[in-house]
């Protein structure tokens, strides 16, 4: 049996568009990470302007690591006041957030994410106020009841748009109250990883390329005729074909993805692996009680999954039809046309269907408030998305099996 997969194996790897395929993708992806990288910006204390690396290092310095107590949070809203009452450093301007250019180089700037994640835990739901007008308001209110306050009623105005139900909202609102508090630090490595979920999608096309000719392949050579005449062609080789599909795409995803990432965490460094995934979206309300380095690998082990379901619907038609082109193209259709759907175009089963649909990882988010409901259990967006594909895989896998072992040869 191991005979027949190394050897399943390194039919699918001598192809030269699957080769090529795989270099071209490695090659194009480590250049979107060096571009990302290059484009950062960060301000300094002293109100200069850097980009790329040292960016990187500005930002290590300027973001130390803080718990976001109600001193801490007290003492970056009184800093604010403090410059917008001062006729010396406050100015008219909405553009520098009501404080002079010099003030606003040298403390908004380099503080922007943090003012930021503190004025929008204050800032009511759909609100435009400014951050003039939200931290006056709010100056001293206790923190973390205005983060509870602030979800809850996003959490409600979900439900009352109709996309939660009544046991997905209280589902969210148990996990809102057991959010640990709040840190505030430099993550930008882990951010970053956080921005690739577009990047798996190419990675299934590569895939496609790789297993469309396992079982079609076959057919267009007239090699099924020998195949199924063997003494385990309808057997032992049409699991071994499989088992060769499915151990192509994950060492192809986890190669790609573990390279990309290994990059970023190089280049930008671990730092922020323990700080919450709220300071990801410090403009939108988060209900996943997760840290930067848990939500980086819950990604990745998405995009696997989602992988592997694109993995075993090719496998089948791969089996169904005839022709490996035509396998490429319909396994390319399935992964290009969802892309243009928008979750807000249906109601309450479009959105929670598409959201399964592999390619459209691109939109996830952890500001996300999907959620099934199975009779009384509650499943978040992620563990859905994973059962959902791993099903599909396994389903897929043993329908292809299946066609593959039937189908008549020519005698």
């Amino acid at each position: 049996m191991s005979e027949m997969i190394k050897y399943e194996w390194k039919k699918i790897w001598k192809s030269r568009l699957a080769q090529l395929v795989i270099i071209g993708c490695g090659l194009f992806l480590v250049f979107c990470v060096w571009a990302s990288i290059m484009q950062i910006s960060a301000t300094n204390e002293k109100g200069e302007n850097f980009s790329g690396m040292s960016a990187v290092e500005v930002m290590k310095n300027t973001q130390k690591k803080i718990e976001l107590t109600q001193e801490n949070v007290n003492d970056i809203v009184g800093r604010y006041l403090k410059y917008i009452s001062d006729p010396g450093t406050n100015s008219e301007s909405e553009t520098y957030h009501y404080l002079s250019e010099e003030v606003y180089r040298t403390f908004y700037l380099p503080n922007r994410e943090l003012l930021s994640l503190v004025t929008n835990v204050y800032r009511e739901p759909g609100s435009g106020s400014s951050i003039k007008e939200v931290l006056e308001e709010n100056v001293g209110k206790d923190f973390r009841k205005a983060q509870i306050k602030r979800d809850i009623a996003y959490i409600n105005l979900q439900k009352e748009q109709g996309r939660l139900t009544s046991g997905e909202a209280d589902y969210w609102k148990e996990k809102i109250g057991n959010l640990q508090e709040y840190q505030y630090g430099y993550h930008k490595g882990w951010s970053m990883i956080l921005d690739t979920l577009t990047w798996p999608v190419l990675i299934m096309m590569l895939i496609c390329i790789g297993i469309a000719p396992i079982f079609a392949g076959e057919y267009q050579s007239k090699c099924d005729s020998l195949i199924l005449c063997m003494k385990y062609g309808r057997s032992k080789l049409i699991l071994a074909k499989i088992i060769s599909g499915w151990l192509y795409a994950t060492g192809v995803y986890w190669g790609i993805t573990l390279i990309y990432s290994s990059i970023y965490m190089i280049f930008l460094g671990t730092q922020g692996a323990d700080l919450p995934i709220q300071l990801k979206y410090p403009a939108m309300s988060v209900g996943y009680n997760l840290t930067m380095g848990e939500a980086v690998g819950i990604t990745l082990l998405l995009g696997y999954f989602f992988t592997l379901g694109i993995m075993g619907i090719t496998l089948f038609m791969s089996a169904l039809l005839k022709n490996t082109y035509a396998v490429i193209i319909v396994a390319f259709l399935l992964i290009i046309i969802p892309t243009f759907l928008s979750l807000d175009t249906g109601g309450y089963v479009w959105s929670h269907v598409l959201s399964l649909l592999p390619p459209k990882i691109a939109d996830f988010s952890f500001q996300s408030y999907t959620a099934y409901s199975i009779g009384n259990i509650v499943l978040s967006w992620p563990v859905m998305a994973i059962l959902v594909n791993a099903i599909v895989a396994v389903l897929c896998s043993v329908l292809g099996y299946i066609i593959f072992r039937k189908h008549q040869v020519n005698k």
